[in-house]
């Protein structure tokens, strides 16, 4: 989006009550932010949710210093504009009901993103829900999935600090602007993350994390992920805004388990009990994450003529598999390769179309 577009979104983001889905009315409508500035007001009230009077305000309305106050925030913080309408914008987020029509972002989403759980869970974490989030979030990041997750206190913090030091890529989604640090301990992850991934956020800069934010927030956090895992979650936790954030976009759920005395298992018990997927280790996820329909991630089917990118270990099984099913069990003795190992391999040759799998662990080439 070039400088006149993004100049017209930042002031349309400073009008009162034009908040993201108006902000996508609008565009929607009228093709581009700068657009909007040319309708008459006539033509604004007739976009969905503008009224007369809200469209009289769109094209009165100028706070400069705002909007100039975010520019140099921006530059200062090396934080950039993503939006809705810009084609590198996430496709996971994109197919969501509400995806936010602008994002700020520091540091860099990619492609292989796509490819990415949430792991969520309560701030006030016992010694087992920490233990079993960064566990559980270094063997996806050392599997080369990315972990999406919030950046708060407890759960969220040992989600993030796992992957990092496994090497792997991770997403945080804040519920503040991006140049405000919360919680003010983790600030060295504003540094960290976004050399393995990215800060994103929908809020301005100079938004402080007020509690209205945290609840739209959670919907970004599911919209980017393949599903959601919940550690230690309370009956009342926004882990379980989370949750049900991914049962509306069509997201995998998954829950663990923990101490019947403990309440701050309560919500995650329930999650189970109302059909979560119970995990007690990361092959319970990868093994759901496996069998999501093709829609989600919007994949092109491909035929053995026409072979993906792969790499070395995708290739040696890409040539073990034909047009007659194959157990994984037999692929793992053919290849001397162990069953986590394979279901790995076999998730990401999923994703890029590569192969099928059937019912019974059996998996063929598309």
């Amino acid at each position: 989006m070039n400088e006149a577009n993004i100049l017209a979104l930042l002031r349309l983001l400073s009008t009162p009550n034009v908040g993201q889905t108006r902000i996508r009315n609008l565009v929607d409508q009228f093709g581009s932010p700068e657009a909007v500035f040319h309708a008459s007001i006539g033509e604004l009230s007739s976009t969905p949710q503008i009224s007369l009077i809200l469209a009289e305000k769109i094209l009165s309305y100028q706070d400069q210093k705002w909007v100039d106050n975010q520019l140099r925030f921006l530059d200062n913080k090396k934080i950039r504009i993503m939006t809705l309408w810009d084609a590198e914008y996430p496709d996971m987020l994109r197919a969501i009901y509400d995806p936010p029509s602008v994002l700020f972002i520091k540091g860099e989403l990619k492609k292989e993103d796509d490819l990415s759980v949430g792991i969520v869970g309560t701030r006030r974490a016992s010694r087992y829900g920490l233990k079993v989030a960064s566990k559980i979030s270094m063997e996806l990041s050392e599997r080369g999935l990315t972990v999406v997750s919030g950046l708060a206190r407890g759960i969220d913090t040992a989600a993030h600090k796992a992957a990092l030091d496994a090497g792997g890529r991770t997403i945080a989604v804040l519920g503040c602007g991006l140049d405000v640090v919360y919680p003010l301990e983790n600030h060295k992850f504003y540094e960290d993350i976004p050399l393995h991934g990215a800060i994103i956020s929908e809020y301005p800069m100079n938004t402080h994390p007020e509690p209205k934010n945290f609840p739209p927030r959670n919907r970004i956090i599911s919209g980017l992920s393949q599903g959601v895992l919940v550690v230690e979650a309370p009956i009342r936790s926004g882990a379980l805004l989370t949750a049900n954030s991914a049962l509306n976009q069509g997201r995998e759920v998954f829950a663990v388990p923990g101490l019947i005395t403990d309440k701050r298992s309560g919500g995650t018990h329930n999650l189970i009990k109302q059909g979560a997927k119970l995990v007690s280790s990361v092959d319970d996820i990868l093994e759901e994450l496996r069998q999501l329909p093709q829609s989600i991630t919007q994949r092109k089917t491909m035929s053995k003529k026409n072979v993906p990118s792969l790499n070395k270990n995708e290739a040696m099984i890409y040539e073990k598999l034909g047009i007659e099913p194959k157990h994984i069990d037999l692929l793992s003795e053919e290849l001397g390769m162990p069953p986590s190992e394979l279901l790995v391999s076999l998730l990401q040759m999923e994703l890029k179309s590569a192969v099928t799998q059937l019912p019974g662990k059996l998996f063929v080439v598309d």
